[in-house]
């Protein structure tokens, strides 16, 4: 880290200008017009590049990631990239990419496709006001799929596992959006960032799990009855999930303490259940432990996003 002094400079009364360093303006190749992003630190000022970095078109050989393109692809998205150029030898590769760009990556458009490449294109413009929107919808979706596992454990209802699986893909959709938000234009505290982060992956995750129980269901419904406990134990499940959506918007001390002991409750219950013949169900169990690991995840996260210790002189 090098410190650079220079001299404020007063425009028109009330306008204060920096100048930037013209070696690390050729750097990072700005030039006039560029944004760039400033971020607020206490009585520091960051002076960030990434975007002007990240415009820049990336080009990739997509031969051998086969099952991967779409996650490779997803992850320069994520990454904060605006442009993509797919090269390839077998447009097989590509032939669904286009509809799974459109569904899951927001903002992204297929700009132009040859019989080897694909060019891929941000047509959107990102705003930080728009993370906080996105994150709630996140969590409404989220909390709404384990709402409704439930009620299909409770009492069987075969259509709802359809609009499970529509919000399992909304759910994937606004992460992406979220991931890619972060990566590229930070969070309002840049210390945070890697908390928020991490809480918006494990969201995307029970998403993850609550679809392969609907996927378990739809596979076996005729087999699968669930017993009482498992019930009761996707119910506290998904107040676990409820109790850290209002933690998450409402810091309270005691919502962290009462979902670590339903979790350690929930735990010890399904080591128990493990144990008993339950036949093709305990699958289900399995998911509802890994969503409730998720949710302690989360907090562990969100502590270190809430709290504040006092700085020492």
């Amino acid at each position: 880290m090098v410190t650079i002094k220079r001299r404020v400079i007063q425009i028109a009364g009330s306008t204060q200008l920096v100048s930037l360093p013209r070696k690390w303006a050729i750097k990072n190749n700005i030039k006039k017009g560029d944004e760039i992003d400033v971020i607020e630190d206490g009585d520091k000022i960051i002076v960030s590049a990434n975007d002007v970095k990240k415009s820049e078109k990336v080009k990739l050989d997509i031969n051998n990631y086969k099952l991967f393109v779409l996650r490779a692809v997803a992850s320069l998205y994520k990454s904060g990239y605006d442009e993509v150029e797919l090269k390839f030898d077998d447009f097989k590769l590509v032939k669904d990419l286009p509809q799974q760009i459109n569904e899951l990556l927001p903002g992204f458009e297929v700009l132009d496709q040859t019989t080897n490449s694909l060019l891929i294109k941000s047509v959107a413009t990102e705003d930080n006001a728009e993370f906080d929107s996105a994150l709630r919808r996140i969590f409404i979706v989220t909390v709404a799929m384990g709402r409704n596992i439930f009620e299909i454990l409770e009492n069987f209802d075969k259509p709802k596992i359809s609009s499970i699986m529509q919000l399992e893909m909304t759910n994937n959709r606004f992460c992406n959006f979220c991931e890619r938000l972060l990566n590229k234009k930070g969070f309002k505290d840049h210390k945070k960032v890697t908390f928020v982060y991490n809480i918006v992956w494990e969201l995307e995750k029970i998403g993850d799990q609550f679809k392969y129980i609907c996927l378990f269901l739809d596979e076996h419904e005729k087999n699968i009855k669930p017993n009482k406990d498992i019930i009761e134990l996707a119910k506290k499940t998904n107040k676990n999930l409820e109790s850290f959506y209002e933690l998450f918007y409402k810091f309270n001390q005691n919502l962290v303490a009462e979902i670590a002991d339903s979790r350690k409750e929930i735990v010890e219950k399904s080591n128990q259940l493990f144990t008993q013949k339950l036949g093709n169900e305990i699958k289900i169990l399995h998911h509802l432990v890994n969503v409730n690991q998720m949710i302690f995840n989360m907090v562990g996260s969100y502590l270190g996003v809430v709290i504040k210790p006092e700085e020492v002189d």
